[in-house]
């Protein structure tokens, strides 16, 4: 069963997995853009070859961590996996079908065909405290992981940034439809650039509403002298 969010499928692991991905991107990015600024590029390209590097960041730090991975063939990508689910770390690209057209690579397409790992091992946790697999009282292993014949649902990480700039960064559950096209699940916003300051004129009332008040106006009495005819 497909989850309906990434909270769901994270369970207990999502807040500390959310603060962990915004730490990685917000790094790789200053690296990225610091690149580029000093390459003097006059495009984007470079910028934009940060995907494999987001990917490697991502399952390294959290492979430091206890957690494991997966290799997505023919590319060999290591995708880190989190509560029997994928995480992938992913650049939006400038182009309004870029998430539909994400399976478009056969090695992503490999993403949402992937068994779930041992559930006999021990998972570790994103709070600092293990959690095992194993019901030590009762002797029976505990359904951490997903049943076998389920594949591992797509956590899909979205970047989006510019060499001035990182955007965004939102999850959603990835699923593939039967076009080959990818749709979201429980799509959400996980980091937004903070505005520097409020808008000088945001407590000016519009001209377009309310009911313009006219200046009261009064007739002042002038005193005259009278003069000979």
């Amino acid at each position: 069963m497909v989850p309906d969010s990434p909270a769901d499928a994270l369970g207990s692991h999502a807040r500390g997995l959310r603060n962990l991905l915004v730490e990685v991107v917000q790094a790789r990015h200053a690296l990225a853009a610091e690149a580029h600024l000093v390459s003097e590029s006059r495009y984007a390209m470079g910028f934009g070859s940060q995907w494999r590097d987001l990917l490697d960041d991502t399952s390294q730090k959290l492979k430091d961590q206890g957690f494991r991975s997966v290799k997505l063939a023919p590319g060999g990508h290591e995708v880190p996996v989190v509560n029997d689910s994928l995480v992938y770390v992913w650049r939006v690209a400038n182009n309004p079908n870029a998430v539909r057209e994400f399976a478009a690579s056969p090695t992503r397409k490999n993403g949402f065909m992937v068994a779930p790992l041992d559930p006999t091992l021990w998972e570790p946790s994103l709070s600092g405290e293990p959690e095992p697999a194993q019901n030590a009282a009762e002797g029976e292993l505990v359904p951490v992981l997903r049943a076998v014949d389920d594949d591992m649902p797509l956590v899909l990480v979205m970047v989006e940034s510019t060499p001035r700039q990182l955007q965004s960064i939102d999850w959603a559950i990835a699923v593939l439809n039967g076009d080959g096209k990818v749709d979201l699940r429980g799509q959400e916003c996980i980091w937004k650039p903070e505005l520097v300051a409020a808008d000088a004129a945001s407590d000016v009332e519009s001209f377009d509403s309310g009911v313009p008040v006219a200046p009261v106006v009064e007739l002042q009495k002038q005193d005259r002298t009278p003069t000979d005819g």
